[in-house]
């Protein structure tokens, strides 16, 4: 059972008070993609997604810092439909996972919520020989670099998309003093003012006719077999922002607490792993590190990052694609992006 210390996700502040019909009409609706389930931890409840072939090689997708799990969907159903086995999960304080209270959102946090969603599997990911890869997108590199560092023996592959931990610079707003020391803010309303700036929506969205005494339980449905539907990611941050009622707090806490720069550290473990300096029966050992760029990427610099990589990773060792777009490059780019994880992974 979830502790108590947390803010519930629209999962229970919004869904049982609005209709079926309104529900399924959310940028983010809560039977988005196929396989959902809702985990209860000792941080809160948070949303995981698994399909495809129970026997195939899997692969854990792991997101940013704004953008919740959807933004893989479509590279995850081109997977799926090659054989393999995929899950995607929420962050805390994004989509439909909780946001935890009493404790820093930092690379800690983050990366044992890793764990939570691999155990809550019906099949094992990780011990007695098995292995998943992953797939990460910004925030979620070092993220997952964290739990690489830690269980190198249950990466079989990593794929990072516009990936943070080395920034030189941070993006515009994540220095801001209220970001850092929000107990300076003169209200609660001034650090939601500077987050809507940073992620660049509107103050308000359309609301819903939320009938708060007319609560219904709502039962999990399994939602679509796969994934067929586009979605529009500024209409998903939007709807975030205004529904989520942890959101803001979790962002702010990401910004002051989570490995966006500065994380050399993480990147150099799993670079003597990849180059087999280190962990010599791990299965990334001689491994390539494939990394895509948005080409107009204003947060996370291509030629920048790759730089500093190619301090800690010999060139043989890495594979670069850039690909039109700014930080949001990669669902537009879905469909390259798997034809490329594809063609990397079978070579």
């Amino acid at each position: 059972m979830a502790l108590t210390n947390r803010i519930q996700s629209p999962l229970a502040t919004l869904i049982p008070f609005i209709t079926p019909e309104e529900a399924a009409a959310l940028a983010y609706p809560p039977d988005a993609l196929p396989g959902a389930r809702d985990v209860e931890t000792f941080y809160g409840t948070m949303r995981v997604y698994e399909w495809g072939p129970v026997g195939g090689e899997k692969v854990l997708f792991v997101h940013g810092d704004a953008t919740p799990s959807l933004v893989f969907s479509k590279i995850a159903q081109g997977l799926v439909d090659s054989g393999y086995r995929v899950m995607l999960f929420d962050l805390w304080g994004r989509g439909y996972s909780d946001t935890p209270l009493g404790c820093r959102h930092d690379v800690r946090l983050f990366a044992s919520q890793i764990l939570y969603a691999l155990t809550s599997s019906p099949i094992p990911w990780m011990g007695d020989g098995n292995r998943f890869s992953i797939v990460a997108f910004s925030l979620g590199g070092p993220i997952s670099l964290a739990f690489t560092c830690v269980y190198p023996k249950a990466i079989q592959s990593l794929v990072l998309l516009g990936p943070a931990g080395l920034l030189r610079t941070l993006p515009e707003g994540y220095e801001d003093q209220l970001m850092h020391h929000p107990e300076l803010a003169p209200s609660p309303e001034s650090i939601r003012e500077k987050v809507r700036e940073i992620l660049e929506v509107a103050p308000s969205g359309p609301a819903l006719n939320t009938k708060l005494d007319q609560g219904r339980a709502i039962p999990l449905e399994m939602g679509p077999s796969r994934v067929e539907k586009s979605f529009d990611m500024g209409a998903i941050l939007q709807w975030q922002f205004d529904h989520h009622r942890g959101h803001v707090r979790s962002f702010q806490d990401t910004v002051r607490y989570g490995p966006s720069r500065g994380r050399e550290d993480l990147w150099g473990e799993v670079c003597d792993i990849i180059a087999g300096r280190t962990e010599r029966d791990s299965a990334l050992r001689g491994s390539k590190l494939l990394i895509f760029f948005g080409r107009d990427d204003g947060i996370v610099i291509g030629n920048e990052t790759t730089e500093d990589i190619l301090k800690l990773l010999p060139p043989a060792h890495l594979h670069v694609e850039y690909l039109p777009g700014g930080h949001g490059f990669p669902y537009p780019n879905s469909e390259k992006i798997t034809q490329t994880i594809l063609s990397v992974w079978s070579s």
